[in-house]
């Protein structure tokens, strides 16, 4: 009777135990997968690369410090006024053939959909401050350009809270995209080039070809003033994302150029109120 029951108890020893092997062999397996799903790239400048190019101005140098950042080194650029101190990144398609030395198709720009990017993320730090105004807060855009790279097909902007004061030191700013989204994601304001809203069967097909990534200290539609220098840094330049099943792209609709055409004027979004136009943070368009 009793080794009937120690072999009974061997037997159900062991069963559990294979139980807890496959359930943990399957743990391990499920893990390494939504691993291989997930990505990040992070431009640090630590290693000396330069992938993005990102640039406020044209017209100053720009500098890789080799200490200062968030940690280790950073991008700096200063001596340079504007009335929206903008970082951007942007791809060869944009305005081509017009001279600019930080044109670059890197993974800041281009198919974001297919690469299923669900945020971006940065460090900013305002080491000179020009003027501040009460309505300056972090604005995200982005913008598709049409086959000529001179008019916008559409753009799509993501504001965080007011700055009533300069922010001081290094601050993180993260922003959710959700590039294999059906829908807008809550907080974008997305529109065509001429200003009418944009609808969420366009949102996946618009981030199919990124061509200009910017990040800066402004409100869409409100003015500021231009006085004084800018000294600003950037680090840690985080773009996340999660291979997804690409949804079905709709064509996308090239705007017809009205008899003046321009990019750097905005019509009053309906999703906010704009009660001054403002022109596009389009770093070739800076003040140099």
């Amino acid at each position: 009777m009793k080794l009937a029951s120690k072999e009974n108890f061997q037997k159900f020893r062991h069963t559990i135990f294979r139980r807890i092997l496959h359930a943990y062999l399957f743990c391990l397996v499920a893990t390494g997968i939504v691993a291989a799903a997930r990505g990040d790239f992070i431009e640090t400048y630590d290693d000396g690369t330069d992938v993005g190019l990102w640039h406020c101005s044209l017209g100053v140098p720009r500098i890789i410090e080799a200490s200062g950042g968030n940690p280790g080194a950073y991008l700096q650029q200063g001596g340079f006024s504007t009335s929206i101190p903008t970082w951007g990144s942007v791809s060869t398609r944009f305005q081509p053939g017009v001279n600019d030395p930080y044109k670059i198709d890197s993974i800041y720009t281009g198919d974001w959909t297919t690469l299923g990017v669900t945020s971006i993320a940065v460090d900013l730090n305002v080491i000179q401050v020009a003027t501040w105004a009460t309505d300056r807060a972090v604005t995200r855009e982005l913008l598709q350009m049409d086959e000529t790279g001179f008019n916008v097909n559409y753009d799509a902007t993501y504001t965080l809270p007011d700055l009533p004061n300069p922010p001081v030191g290094w601050q993180t700013y993260s922003f959710p995209v959700d590039a294999n989204s059906s829908t807008i994601p809550e907080g974008w304001v997305f529109t065509h080039g001429d200003g009418t809203p944009g609808t969420d069967a366009e949102w996946s097909p618009f981030l199919h070809r990124v061509d200009l990534t910017s990040i800066g200290f402004y409100k869409p539609g409100f003015a500021y003033p231009s006085l004084g220098t800018w000294i600003l840094g950037i680090d840690n330049i985080e773009i996340d994302f999660q291979a997804a099943p690409t949804p079905t792209p709709t064509p996308t609709p090239t705007v017809t150029p009205s008899s003046t055409p321009t990019p750097t004027a905005r019509p009053t979004p309906t999703v906010r109120p704009r009660p001054t136009p403002r022109p596009r943070p389009v770093p070739g368009g800076n003040p140099r």
